[in-house]
This record gives C-alpha cells, sequence and structure tokens, in this order.
C-alpha cells in the first residue's frame, strides 16, 4: 500500500494533462467559465456511477454526511472552480506547455500552508522530495519560457505584458494549493472505519455535487444562453468529464491515502505528459533542458518511495 498513493497522483496526472487538453480546445468555442462548468457537469454522472460500484464491489454502506465533509467539500469546491477559470485564462495569455508549468508553484505553497495551517506533517525527505520535484519543474521552465519582449522606452506595456500570465498562474497556484488541503481535511473528516476507495469516491462525489449546485446557479443568472450552447459539443465535452472523472478518483485515492502536499509533488509528472501532448496535439517543440528536467522529476518521484 505504500506506493499505491504514488501510482494513484500519477494517473490523475494523467488524466489532468489530458482534460487541460481538452479545455483548451473547448474553451475555443464557449466562454471561460461555461468552459470550466463542463469539467463538473460532465464529471458528475461517471463520479456517481464509480461510487455506487465501489460500494457494491465492497459491501461497505455510505458513512453519514458530516458537517466539515460538507464544509471542506465547499470550499475546495469554489477554489477548483476558481483556479480552472484562471487555468483557462492563462492558456489564452501563452502556449499550453508555459501555462501548466507556472501553475506547478501550488506543490510549495499547499506544503507550507499545510504544515503552518492544515494537519501535513513532512518528513526531511519528504522536503528533499519536494525540493526535488520543484527543481524538474524551474529547468524544465527555463527551457520552455519564451524570451522576455523587449520594452520600448518610457512604455511599461513589455513588463505588463510579461507579469500576466505569471499573476494568473501563481493565483491559480494558490487557490489549487488551498484546495487540495481542504479536499485532505474533508476525507478525514469521514469516518476512518470506512475504506479508502469509499471514502475516496464519497468525497468526490459530495465536492462534484456542491461544485454543480453553486457554480450551476451562478452561470443560470449570468451566462444562460452559453451555458445551453455546450451541449452543442457533446463528444469533448464528454472527453473532458470522462478524463477529470478519472483524474478526480486518482487525486482522491491518493489524499485518503497521504499528505496532500505529497500528492501535488508527485503530480508535477503532468508536466511529461503535458511536453508530450505539446509536442504531438499542439506542435511544441520538446528542448533538451527539458528532457533534462524531466529526469530530475522522475528522480524526485523515486524519493518519494523513502518519505
Amino acid at each position: 500500500m505504500d506506493s499505491v498513493w504514488i501510482w494513484a497522483s500519477v494517473g490523475a496526472a494523467f488524466f489532468q494533462a489530458l482534460r487541460y487538453a481538452g479545455l483548451k480546445v473547448l474553451n475555443q468555442r464557449l466562454s471561460t467559465q461555461v468552459t470550466t462548468y463542463v469539467r463538473i457537469l460532465f464529471t458528475l454522472p461517471l463520479l456517481a456511477v464509480y461510487l455506487i460500484g465501489i460500494l457494491w464491489w465492497t459491501g461497505e454502506t455510505l458513512p453519514p454526511l458530516s458537517q466539515g465533509l460538507v464544509v471542506y467539500s465547499a470550499i475546495a469546491a469554489i477554489c477548483q472552480f476558481v483556479g480552472t477559470v484562471l487555468v483557462v485564462r492563462l492558456f489564452q495569455l501563452g502556449n499550453f506547455a508555459v501555462a501548466t508549468l507556472i501553475i506547478k508553484a501550488d506543490v510549495i505553497m499547499t506544503a507550507l500552508i499545510g504544515t503552518a495551517f492544515f494537519s501535513e506533517v513532512i518528513t526531511p525527505i519528504g522536503w528533499i522530495a519536494i525540493v526535488v520535484t520543484m527543481l524538474g519543474v524551474i529547468v524544465i521552465s527555463s527551457g520552455r519560457a519564451p524570451a522576455p519582449a523587449r520594452a520600448t522606452a518610457g512604455t511599461t506595456g513589455g513588463a505588463s505584458s510579461a507579469a500576466a500570465p505569471a499573476l494568473v498562474g501563481l493565483s491559480s497556484a494558490l487557490v489549487y494549493s488551498l484546495s487540495y488541503l481542504c479536499l485532505r481535511e474533508g476525507i478525514l473528516a469521514i469516518d476512518p472505519a470506512v475504506g479508502t476507495l469509499v471514502r475516496a469516491g464519497y468525497a468526490v462525489l459530495v465536492m462534484a455535487i456542491l461544485s454543480a449546485l453553486m457554480v450551476g446557479a451562478y452561470l443560470l443568472v449570468r451566462e444562460p444562453r452559453e451555458l445551453v450552447r455546450m451541449f452543442s459539443f457533446p463528444k469533448l465535452c464528454w472527453f473532458i468529464g470522462t478524463t477529470s472523472a478519472l483524474g478526480s478518483i486518482g487525486w482522491f485515492i491518493a489524499t485518503a491515502l497521504t499528505n496532500a502536499s505529497y500528492v501535488a509533488a508527485v503530480a508535477q509528472v503532468q508536466i511529461v505528459f503535458t511536453l508530450l501532448l505539446s509536442f504531438f496535439y499542439f506542435g511544441e517543440r520538446i528542448r533538451a533542458l527539458e528532457i533534462a528536467g524531466i529526469a530530475i522529476i522522475v528522480a524526485g518521484l523515486a524519493l518519494f518511495r523513502m518519505a
């Protein structure tokens, strides 16, 4: 069981990379907020089927709905929506790989905020593994980031345009880190006697239901016509929903087994999948420095076996 959370995190990272690719394509046809809601709405029935299947397979029953689970799930749901809106906005400001790389600051944020204000307990080797994976991100980022634009004398347009993606990306990383930590606290609020698979499936479904209700009510008032238009792209919407459901299930299983900061760090392997997607689908070249960064990230993943 020691390595189950690692494989669950890697699987979640893979499907999250696919989801982001789908979101980028769909955002060319729908508004940013409705594109984000597709991830929520089309994930919900798949998560319900998953939980029913797990209950049937394990023979367990649903635990009582605790106040802690509802509160933390609601906060996590809001953070996930805001974070995804910012991610989609970031895709509009830069290329696919750079956008995903900037968001990876969520790892350090999760570790620092988690140890200071939540129930995260990180071992010395765990800190080393987190730092190593982040070093891999920095190496990849240095090879992928575009050269800074030259600002003309007397103007600040270059600095402003360069700062905008970083600000959006870091804001997204912050709210995502809060969502990870709230997810962990919500799962811990469930009766520990319940099996890991049931706890994970139950928590992810509760969060999805709250997300669908809160965000759906907001969009019904703000963008009712655009909300209806999303049903015009069923194949793409179900692709996003399926990859989101699989990614969420993997993430919740991993988070039920270990620290949220560890899961976020291992999920850095998403960058590997992202670079492959950017190469094969979006036609963006992979550089030698990025290959070195991938090797560093893999070394960081190996360290988590000892954390």
